[in-house]
């Protein structure tokens, strides 16, 4: 089944989702903040499953594990698209003293790594299916 581009937290949806993800599968979900702005955050499905049989996610950026299911409850919506118009919450650069082109330069090595952080942790379980 190929992944719809974003999934709702309503029952179909829920269902859906959690009948078409894979492991290795990318989900982002946009954190909303009040004082800077949007930002999203990556999670990789993974080959494991929680108590109650569903696939587990878990973030490249900080480690967290949670169910898929929790994730879609808990953010209301999970996208299968990177945004690409937000910064990746896991790498945002908050240090004002650099200049415009430093922080440019920054966001850009932090994006590049998350990817590739990402992308092996995606590899991992992709290989386990």
């Amino acid at each position: 089944m190929s992944l719809k581009s974003s999934y709702q937290a309503t029952r179909g949806d829920e269902r859906k989702f959690l009948r078409d993800i894979q492991p290795g599968d990318h989900l982002y979900v946009i954190n909303n903040h009040s004082d800077r702005g949007d930002t999203y955050s990556e999670w990789v499905v993974t080959n494991k499953r929680s108590i109650m049989g569903h696939r587990e996610v878990e973030s490249p950026s900080h480690g967290g594990v949670m169910s898929a299911q929790s994730l879609l409850r808990k953010e209301r919506e999970v996208l299968t698209q990177r945004p690409t118009h937000l910064p990746n919450l896991g790498v945002r650069d908050l240090h004002g003293a650099f200049t415009e082109d430093a922080q440019r330069a920054a966001r850009l090595v932090g994006d590049l790594h998350a990817i590739e952080t990402a992308n092996a942790l995606s590899a991992q379980y992709a290989g386990r299916r």
